[in-house]
């Protein structure tokens, strides 16, 4: 062999090296950063994790996968596993004759990346064997630390969040993964885990990576707004918090336990003896934010992403008693950014009525939210079967035959204030919302669906796509309804006015939303005579109205404010549109900065001024056609501005945006470059550690190249 080709082969085989070195050290180092931001999700976890229940998660996930109904279910799909959780006594009375008791069996997730949905698993761990299994195609599980390293990983690859971030690990996590959606890309239907950090750049805000577990991509990043902190004491640490237990008292035998992810599971009530209810429990709490849009599928309980916070309270009402658990995100509470705080509460009263109530305190991600607790109220009037189910609707009560959705469920009460009412012989018992937003804006779905053991809810509740009512809207089957189980979703509305109510910026105890829907013992039905219906017609509603909160009026409460800008941010405008120095681009509202110059031209025939009204009254009315993320969608915007401004309020709004607004806007000119709106979302482009590093290998490779070509050129044929 030659001197030259014999040089030519010794530099290309060092190059090689060096080559295969700096992609081996990156690897390495991407990947330690990687195991980083697990190590810290894990560790948000364990601060979750509440169970006295000890349960070997890698062995339950064995046992499921091992046996032969899960093999099957799994056969040819790729399947990945999400969580094991240990069962309360409550629930594993369903798998009682299998062996299962409190604590000693498990409910076994797998996600179906294939199809969607969730593969379920009971397993007795004490017999090493599975002992139920189910399907669910509409499930979209809570995210675990199992699912870390995957969503970890392809948020660490994605350019956008590298360019913010820079290394993963070394990022600052906010809350623990979410489950969540989008209501315009992928995230609508298919599985996506929301990662949340602060804002490397100190300015408070969170940054939201939407990981897309099936499709392994990130679908979307953005900001939410930070907050200032507010001067309370933080709460001490969250340790055993809960406590099970059973009350005897007024007349109601009732006891209650903790789940893993759906909230305190109130069971086998009773009144004077009778049977009234076999399960009350929440498997989800949704929220829900326009300016995203999208949100969360919240769940509490002792392994969810709202855990309990402190020991469950059993106060004496004088003419009653209630149970109450808090449950909260962080023990920093209210100091923090994107957290969650809720009750869950029952009351049972002497006279043998009984309420269910729920209390969002905040803080949300963003100032324009709803949040929808899934009430699951199993009742079983004088046990088992042979209940029958009555509706008011157009005036008169009316047999629900079979199962039925119901929205809206505030209106159109019965002379008495009822909407609802169920029989089982001589045990009656009649249903109503109570109301108590203070703007009148009560709002809640019902779902009546048929019991089945084990089955629809019976069993431990995976949460379903978000915006959809799934579940229950996917077990609406027209099923007869002769052992109704009630779903209520309340829907629960941010605003900013004067007093703030569920405002996102709290003193804790002041300001929280709350909801009832109050089940009283009633006799037999009659239907109204002309005289009552003649006097309902004359009243705006019959529901009754707690003393304690401004009655609901159809003169709108005037939101905060004395300027239009006031006006615009305490409205939750700027959480969806730029307009001008208020509010954020990129979000899902187009920018409105420059609305004034273009209204007029949007609809023939219709002024600028009457567009920005109509956009503001009926917002469906025209949907623009470009917002920052997609196509504009319809029903993002709420549609009650027509109660929650006066119309003083919407006329300034109109004028600024088409006065002061405009003057205030520089119009570019042909020549001149238009600023990039996404450099609104992002920080500049700063490389990291790591990319500085791979910038000085590689040009170190292209040297060692350059070295070996010139030799190769300056010896020649020797």
């Amino acid at each position: 062999m030659n001197r030259t080709r014999y040089r030519f082969f010794i530099l290309l085989f060092i190059n090689a090296l060096l080559f295969s070195g700096t992609l081996l050290w990156n690897g390495r180092s991407h990947q330690e950063t990687i195991t980083l931001a697990v190590a810290k999700g894990k560790a948000i976890y364990d601060m979750t994790a509440l169970s006295e229940m000890p349960l070997n998660i890698p062995a339950a996930e064995q046992i499921a996968r091992a046996a032969a109904p899960i093999q099957q279910l799994m056969d040819g799909k790729a399947v990945e596993f999400v969580n094991a959780m240990p069962l309360a006594a409550g629930e594993a009375r369903h798998w009682q004759k299998d062996g299962c008791g409190r604590g000693n069996c498990a409910h076994v997730i797998f996600y179906n990346d294939d199809d969607g949905g969730t593969i379920n698993a009971i397993v007795n761990m004490d017999e090493g064997k599975v002992v139920g299994e189910w399907e669910d195609a509409y499930a979209r599980p809570l995210g675990s630390e199992y699912i870390l390293p995957k969503a970890f990983a392809i948020a660490a690859a994605d350019p956008q969040v590298t360019a913010v971030l820079g290394e993963i690990g070394d990022a600052d996590p906010a809350m623990i993964p979410m489950s969540a959606w989008l209501s315009d890309g992928s995230c609508k239907e298919q599985w996506c885990v929301n990662l949340t950090f602060h804002s490397p750049n100190g300015d408070g805000r969170v940054f939201h990576i939407f990981v897309n577990m099936e499709e392994e991509n990130v679908a979307r990043t953005f900001y939410t707004r930070g907050r200032k902190e507010i001067a309370v004491a933080a709460p001490p640490p969250q340790r055993n918090a809960y406590t099970d237990g059973c009350n005897a008292q007024y007349g109601w035998d009732v006891c209650w336990e903790m789940t893993a992810h759906d909230g305190i599971d109130f069971r086998e009530a009773s009144f004077g003896g009778t049977a009234v209810f076999d399960s009350i429990k929440i498997g989800q709490v949704e929220a829900w934010y326009p300016s995203w849009p999208g949100g969360y599928r919240d769940e509490i309980g002792f392994r969810s992403s709202v855990p309990p916070y402190g020991g469950t309270d059993v106060n004496d009402l004088g003419d009653g008693f209630e149970v109450r658990q808090i449950f909260t995100e962080f023990s920093h509470w209210p100091n923090c950014i994107c957290c969650y705080r809720y009750e869950e509460i029952l009351r049972f009263y002497e006279d043998g009525s009984f309420e269910t109530n729920f209390v969002s305190h905040g803080p949300g991600c963003d100032d324009l939210s709803v949040y929808r607790p899934f009430w699951r109220i199993d009742m079983a009037l004088d046990g088992r079967g042979g209940d029958e189910t009555w509706l008011w609707q157009d005036n008169a009560w009316t047999a629900v035959e079979r199962e039925t959705e119901l929205h809206p469920f505030v209106d159109t009460v019965s002379p008495e204030g009822d909407k609802i009412a169920l029989f089982d012989g001589d045990t009656h018992y009649r249903w109503h919302m109570t109301r108590t937003d203070p703007l009148g804006l009560d709002e809640a779905y019902l779902f009546l669906t048929q019991f089945k053991a084990g089955e629809e809810g019976d069993a431990p509740i995976v949460t379903g796509p978000g915006d959809t009512f799934q579940p229950p809207r996917q077990w609406m089957n027209d099923e007869p309804l002769t052992d109704p189980v009630i779903w209520w979703v309340p829907l629960l509305k941010t605003k900013q006015s004067a007093p703030l109510w569920c405002s996102p910026d709290p003193e804790p105890g002041i300001n929280q939303c709350d909801t009832s829907l109050r089940a009283r013992p009633a006799g037999e039905l009659r239907q109204p005579t002309a005289e009552e219906l003649e006097a309902m017609a004359a009243i705006p509603t019959a529901t009754p109205v707690p003393t304690a909160l401004p009655m609901p009026t159809s003169t709108p409460r005037a939101v905060a404010g004395e300027t239009a800008e006031e006006y615009i941010l305490n409205a939750g405008c700027g959480s969806c549109h730029k307009i001008g120095s208020l509010g954020e681009a990129h979000k899902v509202g187009p920018d409105l900065s420059m609305i004034g110059l273009t209204a007029g031209e949007k609809i023939d025939g219709l002024s600028a001024a009457d567009y920005l009204r109509q956009s503001i009254l009926e917002p469906n009315a025209f949907i623009a056609p470009d917002c920052p993320n997609a196509a504009c969608l319809a029903n993002i915007m709420p549609r009650d501005y027509g109660s929650r401004l006066t119309p003083d309020q919407i006329e300034k709004i109109i004028n600024y945006l088409l006065s002061e607004m405009v003057n205030e806007v520089q119009i570019v000119g042909e020549n001149e470059p238009t600023p990039d709106p996404s450099s609104v979302l992002s920080p500049p482009y700063e490389p990291t550690n790591r990319q500085n590093g791979m910038a000085i290998q590689l040009t170190l490779l292209l040297m060692t190249f350059m070295l070996t070509v010139f030799l190769l050129m300056k010896t020649g044929d020797k």
